[in-house]
C-alpha cells in the first residue's frame, strides 16, 4: 500500500487501550470526546487481554474518543498505529478525504458515518484499529451476556487482573453492554465513575469533586474489627430527588464517606436499570 499525500490534518479514532496507552504515537492536542458514534464492544480476545473493545456489528453505537495525530502524511499514521498496536497494515482502517480512498474491513458499514464526521470536523484523514470479534472463535460461544459472564468467571486470577485494569480503564464514555455487565457482576468500576456521582438509593443523589479509597477499621459482628474499604469524597453534594428527578435540596458537606460495598450495591442497583434498558439479562 502507498499512501503519499502529505500534510494533511489527520486524527486518530479511539475507544479501548490506546486512550491510556498510546505509546509511539505523537499528537497535536489533547484527547476530544465528540468522535463519530459506532458499534463498540468487548468482542475480541487478545494475546495479552482476555476481552478487549472492537468494531462489533450487533453492537449499540457508542460516541468515540478522538485525537489530531502530529504525522506528515497518512502512510506515517498508518504505519505507526500498526507498530503501536502489533498488527498488520491492513488491520489499520484509514479514510483520505482528499482522494476518497479507505480502508474498512471489520464493520464496513461504518465508512458513511466516518465520512460525514471527518467533514464535520475540517479533518483530511483520519485511521482507526480495524479488528473485529473473534469472540466465537476463540471462546467458542456466542456473544451473550450470560457467555461472557462464564468466560470472565473461568479466569484464572492473573487473567482477571488484566481484564479487570482493562475494564476500569476504558473511558467512562465507552460504557457498552458488556463493559456494564461487568462491573455489575464483578464490581470492576473506576475512582472517577463515583465521582461522578451515583444514587445511594432511589431518592438520594451524591456527587462529589474528588474521591480517593482507603482502607480503615470497621466493626463485624461476626468477625470482630477489621479493616475494609471506605470511599472518601471531598466537597461532597447529598441532592434529595422526587420521583420524576425534580431535586428537592442539597446538602454540602466537606467530607462524605461511603463504604465500598454499600457504594458498589447501590451503582450495582443503578447500572442494572441500564442493563434492563439494553436488554441484557
Amino acid at each position: 500500500m502507498v499512501i503519499v499525500v502529505i500534510n494533511l490534518k489527520i486524527a486518530l479514532l479511539c475507544w479501548g487501550a490506546l486512550y491510556w496507552n498510546c505509546k509511539g504515537l505523537k499528537f497535536k492536542g489533547s484527547w476530544n470526546y465528540d468522535g463519530p458514534r459506532l458499534p463498540i464492544e468487548f468482542a475480541r480476545k487478545s494475546d495479552k487481554t482476555p476481552l478487549t473493545l472492537v468494531l462489533y456489528q450487533k453492537a449499540p453505537k457508542i460516541q468515540t474518543l478522538w485525537n489530531r495525530l502530529d504525522f506528515s502524511d497518512l502512510s506515517e499514521a498508518v504505519c505507526a498505529l500498526a507498530t503501536r498496536e502489533g498488527t498488520p497494515e491492513r488491520n489499520i482502517g484509514f479514510y483520505s478525504q482528499f482522494d476518497g480512498r479507505y480502508c474498512c474491513n471489520a464493520v464496513p458499514d461504518i465508512i458513511g458515518t466516518i465520512k460525514e464526521w471527518v467533514k464535520s470536523k475540517g479533518l483530511d484523514a483520519v485511521v482507526w484499529t480495524d479488528l473485529g470479534s473473534n469472540y466465537v472463535e476463540t471462546v467458542k460461544a456466542e456473544l451473550s451476556a450470560e457467555s461472557v459472564y462464564q468466560y470472565i468467571n473461568g479466569l484464572d486470577t492473573n487473567e482477571k487482573i488484566i481484564e479487570k485494569e482493562y475494564v476500569i480503564k476504558a473511558h467512562p464514555q465507552i460504557d457498552t453492554p458488556i463493559r456494564c455487565l461487568m462491573k455489575v457482576k464483578f464490581g470492576w468500576r473506576s475512582l472517577a465513575e463515583y465521582q461522578q456521582g451515583f444514587w445511594l438509593n432511589r431518592n438520594l443523589f451524591i456527587v462529589a469533586d474528588k474521591i480517593e479509597l482507603r482502607k480503615v477499621k470497621r466493626e463485624d459482628y461476626t468477625h470482630g474489627t477489621q479493616e475494609a474499604e471506605m470511599l472518601f469524597f471531598t466537597n461532597a453534594v447529598e441532592m434529595l430527588v422526587d420521583s420524576n428527578g425534580k431535586i428537592l435540596g442539597e446538602i454540602k458537606k466537606p467530607q462524605y464517606g461511603i463504604w465500598l460495598d454499600v457504594a458498589n450495591k447501590a451503582m450495582n442497583q443503578y447500572e442494572s436499570k441500564l442493563m434492563q434498558q439494553l436488554n441484557i439479562d
